[in-house]
């Protein structure tokens, strides 16, 4: 997911934000990662913990 709640406010994902935050829909915790896309850049995302929170409906939800 893009976007978790950090200290009550939603938070984007990038290099500066925070690695521990919330999930917005479930309030679970969520871990921040990055992936490399091209030669030098990467883009951020958060993430559930695996196992953890599998009825949360963004775990599993479709990226359009």
């Amino acid at each position: 997911m893009r976007e978790a709640k950090w200290k009550g406010r939603l938070v984007e994902a990038g290099p500066d934000s925070p690695e521990v935050a919330k999930c917005p829909a479930c309030g679970g915790e969520v871990h921040k990662r990055r992936r490399k896309v091209g030669r030098r850049k990467y883009t951020y995302f958060y993430r559930h913990c695996a196992g953890a929170d599998d009825g949360c409906p963004l775990r599993y939800r479709l990226v359009d």
